[in-house]
């Protein structure tokens, strides 16, 4: 049986105010392309289908277009399960209506939890569905369980679970959290975080080793791929660089191929977006040269990490006409020793005009020259008389 292993969709996400709708669109029908090159026979989405609980209309639209697409058109039976950011209830709507199609999508932790049978050629494959799991549900499964944390949680669930798992036949679990893995030596593997998906003090963290009896693990919720701790325990990672601090990863699709029980084989595909996440370094000057963009779109999105010694007056403005998708910039080498907030106390203390003297200070590290003063002078003045006027 040949699994499409992808999660994260985030469909409806803005990233630093540009709507990722369109790229999504654009993905997500080159990954129905994929699917029926590759003749899958299941695609798996684990967990964020929607960037928000309550998704725009034209999200809940490309939801619905892309999985119409997928299973009715090119019958591929999906399997999905809640993440943090769904709405269990409005993702789970007319489930079993769904079931009909090959649309499997589970919201809300069950128990026992809900088994999907696929068959092939070398017979069933067990899909097990573990959506987004906090203590306070699991103790409403299991109030004898004494359940407080997250690792507690999970546990409860999978001791349930591997009571009735026949491990004859090849299972497959789809969950969303925080993983890390707990080796035999002790040493605790944790995965690669993305600066906005920081465990807090790793109180959610929970430990994949339970997980181990599964012939494949498809989790969803950190959107770098990655294995956690062996090759059938893995991320799918996001479908699409949502954030700077990813630029840099590889995002792929992960093709899973279980053949016979105990044999299992993985590869990884890059598709091609239609626009790249990437930063860019440099002097505006620098920048704005489009010579030194080449074999680069310049319609990517782009963050650009300015090394000027000074700031550029309309840095911004002066990029976008190399780079329209810009997303934003920080300087990298311009840090003032001198430069520090005022209390309120000193500000109440100061003029406008001594005020707007020390920020110029502070943002160029020169003072003011006397005419330079006198057209601060006069435009307080302007200011004070139209204040008064009202």
């Amino acid at each position: 049986m040949k699994i499409i292993h992808t999660s994260d969709w985030h469909l409806g996400k803005v990233v630093n105010e540009y709507s990722m709708l369109e790229d999504q669109r654009f993905f997500l029908h080159k990954l129905i392309d994929f699917l029926v090159t590759e003749r899958a026979d299941a695609l798996i989405i684990a967990g964020d289908l929607f960037d928000r609980s309550v998704p725009s209309a034209e999200a809940v639209d490309l939801a619905d277009e892309i999985l119409c697409r997928i299973v009715k058109e090119a019958g591929i039976p999906v399997l999905a399960v809640a993440g943090n950011h769904d709405s269990p209830e409005r993702l789970t709507f007319v489930s079993r209506l769904y079931e009909q199609s090959g649309l499997y999508v589970e919201g809300n932790i069950k128990d026992p939890v809900r088994r999907v049978d696929l068959s092939d050629q070398f017979g069933p494959v067990s899909f097990y569905l573990l959506p987004y799991l906090e203590p306070a549900g699991a103790r409403a499964l299991y109030p004898d369980k004494g359940i407080r944390t997250f690792d507690d949680a999970y546990r409860a669930v999978c001791e349930e679970m591997l009571q009735s798992l026949d491990t004859s036949r090849r299972n497959v679990l789809v969950a969303h959290g925080f993983f890390s893995y707990l080796r035999e030596d002790g040493r605790d593997y944790t995965p690669v975080l993305s600066e906005s998906e920081v465990s807090v003090g790793g109180s959610d963290l929970v430990n994949a080793r339970l997980f181990d009896p599964f012939d494949y693990v498809a989790l969803g919720h950190l959107h770098a791929p990655q294995k956690l701790g062996k090759d059938t325990i893995r991320y799918g990672g996001s479908l699409l660089k949502y954030s700077v601090d990813e630029a840099s990863q590889k995002k792929s699709v992960a093709v899973i191929e279980l053949k016979e029980k105990g044999e299992t084989a993985l590869s990884f595909t890059s598709l091609r977006p239609r626009r790249d996440l990437r930063v860019v370094t440099g002097t505006v000057e620098e920048l704005c040269k489009k010579e030194n963009q080449a074999g680069l779109s310049l319609d990517d999105y782009v963050f650009a990490k300015l090394t000027d010694k000074q700031p550029v007056l309309d840095a911004v403005g002066k990029l976008r006409t190399v780079f329209p998708n810009i997303m934003g910039l920080s300087y990298e080498e311009y840090r003032p020793e001198h430069q520090k907030l005022l209390s309120s106390r000193e500000i109440r203390s100061q003029t406008a005009e001594e005020l707007f003297y020390k920020f110029y200070e502070d943002m160029t590290g020169e003072p003011l020259n006397s005419r330079q003063e006198e057209i601060i002078q006069s435009a307080v003045r302007d200011a004070q008389r139209e204040e008064e006027a009202r």
